[in-house]
């Protein structure tokens, strides 16, 4: 009996499968740690490897913006290690220290190669033997050209012509002139290329003050898009008339005491035919407006005066919008960038100033006292691919004066290299296949600057034509600031919406609301104190043009 329960139990003992399982757990606990550990541990490693991918491609783009020659400098190489540091600090993560490589390219002398090799400990995997794991990461940056236009707006106004500083050595119009070249220089190297390509690189320049000098370039595409015609200009005409010698003086006029007669100079709008000044003839205009003596007395159409147009422009059809205005009325023509003239509301008159006067002294003390103030700048230059000596001649010719009407600038600068309005055709989106990048590079000494009742701009006088504003005492020069700035502010929307690229930079001069706003982005708007930091903002917007990518 004892020996039968005996065997009864062993038999119960071997059908009993319970501790198995612990048997199993133990049997699979080594191989489920490895798999666990090694999840955690290469999860950790690669989180790790992101940042640093992140890191080497910030890095890779930074160097290759800081590069001003065809390879890789100090300069290239310490931008590139401090963006590095600053997006993957040493240690982080736990990794091991290491220095990233900074190179160029095998074959390529435009393209920075960066390479970071560390390891990251394990927490788990060490158990078995791996105490840490590898992680590397390479990356490259060039910079891609695809054709490019850039256009110039170039403030040319009277302040140029002094210093930026008091420790410049040269005007703020010859700091101008050495910037725009170092950012030719800048980009030398990518027109060679882009040539080489059956691609292009051109830049254009428009020069503004108080208006634009566009003729030659409108006249070029279609002399018909200039007013040939009847125009009204405030201008004068002499007039004989009887009356006391006391009331002649008052006029500035010459008494003749035989006939009891004045001759003077009656002030007010008059119709004058452009087209023989449109059509370049030297014009004697003694018989239209008359001439005097140094004195600005004895009035006389005796002694001739001949006078030709210098190619600036009066404004087309605009109209009073007000200052808070949000949108461009289809009344404005000149707002228009893009319209093509079809009648003489939409074309352009010739900015005649030896015709223009005020019925009041504008300026006493002036040899004519009732001239406004004037200026016609350098005739802009059409969008080309230019040599560098060729360019530097026209840098030379920009001459400072007069005002400043930044809308003037922000109107012609977008009309300048658009692919539709009058010069559409030599501004075509696509080139041999490829799209063309446009840019506005807009810089001013200063902020607006009108004359309400004193300056002959390209929207007249405008207390006396009141084009942009009601004129006479139902405005007055704060009135025509704030609707001036509106129109800019739309102008600069307007460019934007056509794709061009802007950059805004004062010189010497603080930026408002309405500069500031005008620039692509906060990055793209910018001061320079002195010439030295206006050449480095031209080289550096030369390295920022472009398009900027990873190509690894």
């Amino acid at each position: 009996m004892m020996n039968s329960g005996r065997r009864g139990r062993h038999r119960d003992l071997v059908g009993d499968i319970r501790g198995n399982v612990l048997t199993l757990w133990a049997f699979f606990l080594i191989p489920l740690l490895g798999v666990i550990g090694s999840g955690v541990d290469i999860g950790r490693a690669y989180v790790a490897r992101t940042h640093l991918q992140d890191a080497c491609d910030a890095a890779a783009l930074a160097g290759r913006r800081a590069m001003t020659a065809n390879s890789v400098d100090s300069t290239v190489r310490a931008e590139a290690l401090k963006f590095f540091n600053f997006n993957f600090p040493q240690l982080a993560f736990g990794s091991t220290p290491f220095t990233p490589t900074v190179a160029s390219g095998t074959g390529s002398d435009q393209t920075v190669v960066i390479s970071a090799a560390t390891s990251m400990p394990t927490t788990i995997m060490k158990l078995f033997g791996y105490t840490t794991l590898p992680v590397a990461v390479t990356c490259n940056a060039s910079q891609d050209f695809v054709n490019t236009d850039i256009v110039l707006v170039l403030d040319t106004t009277g302040s140029m012509a002094s210093k930026a500083s008091s420790t410049d050595t040269s005007s703020k119009i010859v700091a101008l002139r050495s910037a725009v070249l170092a950012l030719y220089d800048q980009l030398a190297a990518v027109q060679t290329k882009l040539q080489a390509s059956n691609l292009r690189l051109r830049y254009g320049v428009v020069p503004y003050s108080s208006t634009v000098n566009v003729g030659a370039a409108i006249k070029s595409v279609n002399p018909s898009y200039l007013v040939q015609g009847n125009y009204t200009y405030q201008s004068r005409q002499i007039v004989t008339g009887i009356m006391l010698p006391t009331t002649c003086t008052g006029l500035s006029g010459s008494y003749f005491l035989l006939t009891a007669t004045c001759t003077y100079f009656k002030y007010l709008p008059r119709s004058y035919n452009t087209t023989a000044f449109v059509n370049g003839n030297s014009v004697n205009i003694a018989p239209l407006i008359g001439t005097a003596d140094s004195s600005n007395r004895t009035p006389t159409t005796q002694v001739a005066r001949n006078v030709t147009w210098a190619g600036c422009t009066e404004e087309r059809q605009t109209t009073q919008m007000s200052a808070s205005a949000t949108s461009i009325p289809t009344a404005a023509y000149d707002l228009d960038i893009d319209k093509i003239p079809s009648d003489d509301a939409s074309k352009w008159a010739p900015y005649l100033p030896e015709l223009e006067y005020v019925p009041y002294q504008s300026s006493p003390t002036a040899s004519d006292p009732y001239k406004p103030q004037t200026a016609c700048p350098t005739a802009a230059a059409p969008m080309k691919t230019w040599a560098r000596a060729d360019l530097n001649t026209y840098l030379n010719t920009l001459n400072p004066d007069g005002g400043t009407y930044h809308d003037f600038g922000m109107m012609w600068g977008a009309r300048w290299a658009s692919a539709n309005g009058i010069f559409g055709s030599n501004n075509p989106d696509v080139y041999n296949g490829m799209p063309v990048k446009k840019y506005i590079i807009f810089m001013t000494d200063g902020l607006f600057d009108t004359g309400y009742d004193r300056l002959y701009s390209g929207y007249g006088i405008e207390k006396l034509d009141a084009r942009v504003t009601p004129g006479g005492n139902a405005s007055d020069e704060n009135d025509q600031l704030a609707r001036h700035k509106t129109r800019f502010n739309l102008l600069c929307a307007k460019a934007k919406t056509m794709g061009y690229s802007v950059w805004v930079i004062g010189f010497a001069t603080s930026l408002d609301t309405s500069l500031t706003t005008c620039a692509s982005n906060a990055s793209q708007a910018s001061t320079s104190s002195d010439s030295d930091d206006l050449i480095a903002k031209f080289v550096e917007i030369g390295k920022n043009i472009g398009a900027l990518r990873l190509t690894q």
